[in-house]
């Protein structure tokens, strides 16, 4: 089922099964429903898990908003006094027999039922290896994830349809077949964002989910600020005081990344010097002095790469108190 068909019959009434965690994440990020009719939708249909702070953090992270989220733990309060209450069911009324019914023809032999599906179990079924890797933004793991079902007496499920759902992480396949050994395994492809991504295996009603860490990735470009703007270009300072630059590292997702060996150059060091260069582990800065009035080039250096700035000092002090323009 397309998840525009689904998510039009849970909106319509006419899917009323409890919502997966899997099934939020599609929701969230492949459906054109708005946050309300989300936020309906799990008041009335429910969850059929019970949602931790790591499970709303991710919700949270596929876009969900406050009136989501406020559904999600109202469900689960639901959940939790329906638990808490016991149930006393009434004794049944014993209808007296009916009369003797004539003897009707012997009916013809009808055949076995078929055997009970077989059902994985929350408690044996999960990932056995894969989890835990580390790696950096918008990489793909060395080692797939594997998914194992087993039902509740441990023997192992073959033939079982296996979902798998990414949140900063990309999935590949998005479903498989379990083998012969109740086995199935997918590549994973790392988000672009630095933190934690995460992978949601489904078969049936269970749902498990393992972590990754993602770290930056190697600096592929340099970024200068002066005050609250990047420069880039050509720029002009004031001519009547220090201008200090900022200077960071960043990844090819814009990810902050270690800031290595920075050091500054200027063409023409009469209009301006460079008096000062400092960094640390996470960003540097670059302070520079204006003599005379002029145009020249400054090269900021830094990670293996160079970037450079053509920097005009102009006769006279601009009005305000801004450094850079």
């Amino acid at each position: 089922m397309s998840l525009l068909l689904l998510a039009a019959l849970l909106l319509q009434g006419n899917g009323s099964a409890p919502l997966r965690k899997s099934d939020l994440v599609r929701l969230l990020s492949g459906s054109d429903i708005s946050s309300g009719e989300l936020a309906q939708l799990v008041r009335r249909n429910c969850l059929t898990f019970e949602p931790t702070a790591r499970d709303k953090n991710d919700l949270r992270l596929m876009g969900a908003d406050p009136a989501m989220l406020a559904a999600v733990d109202d469900c689960a309060r639901r959940g939790n006094r329906k638990r808490a209450v016991p149930v006393t069911r009434a004794a049944p009324v014993r209808p007296a027999p009916p009369p003797p019914a004539p003897v009707a023809p012997r009916p013809s032999p009808q055949p076995p039922a078929p055997p009970p599906a077989l059902m994985a179990s929350a408690a044996r079924s999960g990932f056995i290896s894969g989890g835990g890797q580390r790696g950096t933004a918008g990489s793909q793991l060395p080692r797939p994830v594997l998914f194992e079902a087993r039902d509740s007496s441990g023997a192992v499920l073959p033939r079982q349809a296996v979902a798998f759902t990414g949140i900063n992480a990309r999935v590949t396949p998005t479903s498989a077949m379990t083998d012969a050994l109740g086995q199935a395994r997918a590549g994973v492809t790392l988000g672009e964002r630095v933190g934690s991504a995460t992978v949601i295996a489904s078969v049936g009603v269970v749902e498990k989910q393992v972590a990754f860490n993602v770290a930056a990735g190697p600096a592929t470009q340099l970024v200068v600020m002066c005050g609250q703007a990047s420069v880039a270009g050509h720029f002009a300072i004031r001519p009547d005081s220090i201008v200090v630059l900022r200077v960071a590292a960043q990844d090819g997702f814009a990810n902050s990344t270690p800031l290595l060996g920075l050091r500054a150059a200027v063409a023409d060091a009469r209009i301006f010097r460079v008096v000062g260069v400092t960094q640390d582990s996470v960003a540097g800065s670059v302070q520079l002095k204006p003599d005379q009035a002029g145009t020249t080039s400054l090269a900021v250096i830094a990670n293996g790469m160079r970037q450079y700035l053509t920097v005009t000092v102009p006769p006279r002090a601009s009005p305000g108190r801004v450094d850079c323009r």
